[in-house]
């Protein structure tokens, strides 16, 4: 992790407020110290660098290593923790990740011959990365960067049944769920329901709740940690039944997700060992 510039100390980020948006400044400042150059670090290289006492960068050094940001390899040295790391991954493969699953998604696309979807979660959205289309679906003014509410695609789902619930709340409470067609699940209550039936089955179902006339079957896209970064679907815009969406589509769509996941995993394990 790069530090941006080692000319401010942390008592100027923030603008010296004197609130909560100081002390997480002061905190990710402590974390953007660690690079190539310096992948582990002492209390008082800390607070040399950051131009806080030692008192108060060890304080700091102890509150991320509870929360798993840091790791103590010694007495008062640091280094990243894992949550750290699994951050980077995220933020790495959110951006890699279209240009890496593509090959994964045209394959769908010929097995299918419907339009395939990818999409990040971003707040109470998802956005669509990558779109390759069926020419059922070429009037949908859909394009990548397009966003979705979540909670009426099956790519939102297929995310969001895997986040832990806790999670789920915070995007979702206190949040009116929008009726984007008459058949959009609009009750937090039932929907929490069909994000258990996601879990359990392993793919997400949408008939017809975004819009009319197109169904979808979505799956969830994990990093190294387990933790859904993205998901893929199928949308289908022409007359079929449940049992060829269940039956046909969604287990090749539960493939290709794992094949991603796998993919990520690996990358994953081989920028490790380098």
């Amino acid at each position: 992790m790069a530090r941006t510039s080692n000319n401010h100390s942390l008592g100027d980020v923030g603008g010296g407020k004197k609130d909560g948006i100081q002390s997480v400044s002061r905190a990710l400042a402590i974390l953007e110290l660690f690079n190539e150059r310096r992948p582990e670090l002492t209390t008082s290289e800390i607070a040399s660098l950051t131009e806080l006492n030692r008192a108060t960068a060890y304080r700091f050094c102890q509150t991320l290593l509870n929360l798993g940001y840091l790791e103590e390899t010694q007495s008062r040295t640091f280094r990243p923790g894992l949550k750290a790391i699994s951050l980077a991954r995220a933020a790495l493969s959110s951006r890699e990740l279209p240009e890496m699953a593509r090959p994964y998604l045209q394959r769908l696309r010929e097995s299918t011959g419907e339009t395939v979807n990818m999409a990040l979660l971003s707040g109470a959205e998802v956005v669509y990365v990558a779109r390759l289309l069926n020419d059922d679906l070429l009037a949908l003014r859909l394009f990548v960067g397009s966003r979705l509410p979540v909670h009426a695609t099956s790519l939102g789902r297929a995310i969001l049944a895997f986040l832990p619930r806790e999670e789920v709340e915070r995007i979702l409470g206190g949040r009116e769920l929008e009726a984007v067609t008459q058949y959009t699940i609009t009750e937090l209550g039932k929907l929490t329901q069909e994000l258990d039936r996601v879990r359990s089955r392993g793919y997400s179902l949408n008939d017809e709740e975004m819009v009319l006339g197109i169904r979808g079957v979505g799956a969830p896209v994990f990093d190294a940690s387990g933790r859904p970064i993205a998901a893929i679907n199928v949308s289908v815009a022409r007359p079929l039944d449940k049992a060829e969406l269940r039956d046909v589509i969604a287990p090749q769509v539960v493939e290709t997700a794992r094949a991603i996941s796998t993919l990520v995993t690996e990358l994953a394990i081989d920028s490790e060992h380098r």
